[in-house]
């Protein structure tokens, strides 16, 4: 029996379960109905054994990792020298201007916040000569990641006519939920972590809390020379803001291999972006007599974002087929399989990839290393 039958038995053992098996050691020839003397002696304590058996199960669960949650899974972690990501703020770029269309340079300090219902107010951390700043979301989480547009001054600016959102530089992420958090407590001791090894560095980056994910390639260029690829909270390819911010903490520019950042000594270690490897799909889609066309196209572009979102989310994952490699690629049967499952979808055709009969394969070498994004989609029919 495992903890977690053992919880489930204990579960099962409920009000019913005590009473019966305290009335069971009650002599036959006594009334034991409900509402007798006897009855209603034994009910209260059987509602404290139920209570307790509850309460027991609850501690077997929460003992171990596989079944622990919320501050209990917490507490686990921190035993395995480790804690729960916390949610961080998204950075953004804005420009302002006057009257006339001309930049307005703006204080370190200064607040902002969107247009909406709930706003999201934003604080400057970075003013720029050309009229721009860097801001940064005041409320922790991906509420923020979202939003480009106009902003409306919180702190007084006589010179300012026009606040705008242009860019997110680096996207937010939530608190880690319990599933990633097991996850990554049950897979922690499947590599060392030491002295510059590719666990290393992926622990590295894994706290610097605005990257969500990396590709390690050790001895790129060389011996020393360690290649990190890194992609943001949203699985899209790293700002040149996040890459200079990684390489700041990892290995400084004006430093470099001199250990004054998180690499060992005499490691030199380079951070890029993946390229954006953009995936055109076409192909021919047949409704159902009642379907609405625009509503399905919608559909099936939404869930084929979905799709790519998901491939993304796997693309720092090591694939034993190529050894100590990465690999990744994209299937036209299940894009296929995907767009036959899109309420309203009839029939549909075995899709091209990129004008090409094929599957695509991407590449991850010490070159290139190739994020998948999904670029136009073509639905013909």
């Amino acid at each position: 029996m495992n903890p977690n039958e053992l919880a489930d038995e204990l579960e099962a053992q409920n009000f019913d379960y005590w009473l019966n098996l305290m009335l069971d050691n009650v002599p036959n020839d006594l009334d034991k109905r409900e509402g007798s003397i006897i009855y209603d002696a034994l009910a209260p304590a059987a509602m404290a054994g139920a209570q307790q058996s509850l309460s027991l199960a609850n501690i077997i669960r929460e003992t171990y990792i596989k079944t622990a949650q919320g501050e209990f899974l917490d507490y686990r972690a921190v035993e395995h020298g480790t804690s729960r990501y916390a949610a961080t703020n998204t950075e953004v770029k804005a420009r302002f201007n006057d009257d006339d269309g001309n930049p307005v340079n703006v204080e370190v300090g200064d607040r902002f916040a969107s247009i909406a219902e709930s706003p999201i107010f934003y604080t400057v951390i970075k003013s720029n000569d050309d009229g721009t700043a860097e801001m940064q979301a005041e409320e922790a989480g991906t509420s923020a990641n979202s939003y480009l547009g106009q902003v409306l001054p919180v702190t007084p600016n006589d010179n300012l006519a026009w606040a705008e959102i242009i860019e997110i530089t680096i996207p937010a992420r939530d608190e880690e939920n319990d599933e990633h958090l097991r996850a990554r407590l049950l897979n922690h001791n499947s590599w060392v972590a030491y002295g510059g090894n590719v666990a290393d560095y992926l622990d590295m980056t894994s706290k610097i809390h605005d990257v969500g994910a990396t590709q390690v390639y050790p001895t790129w260029d060389g011996p020393g020379t360690v290649k990190l690829v890194i992609v943001d909270n949203d699985f899209k390819p790293a700002s040149d803001t996040l890459v200079k911010e990684v390489k700041e903490k990892i290995d400084p520019e004006d430093q470099t291999t001199q250990g004054y950042g998180l690499a060992p000594i005499d490691h030199r270690v380079t951070v890029v972006a993946p390229e954006a490897f953009k995936v055109n799909i076409t192909t021919t889609v047949k409704l159902d007599v009642q379907a609405n066309q625009a509503a399905v196209e919608k559909s099936i572009k939404d869930m084929l974002e979905r799709f790519f979102t998901e491939l993304r989310q796997g693309w720092n994952k090591i694939n034993p087929a190529v050894g100590r490699g990465y690999a990744l690629a994209i299937y036209r049967s299940k894009i296929l399989s995907k767009i036959m499952m899109v309420k309203g979808v009839a029939d549909a055709t075995l899709p091209k990839l990129n004008d090409k009969d094929d599957d695509v394969v991407l590449t991850f070498n010490n070159e290139t290393s190739q994020l998948p994004m999904l670029g136009e989609v073509k639905l013909d029919g």
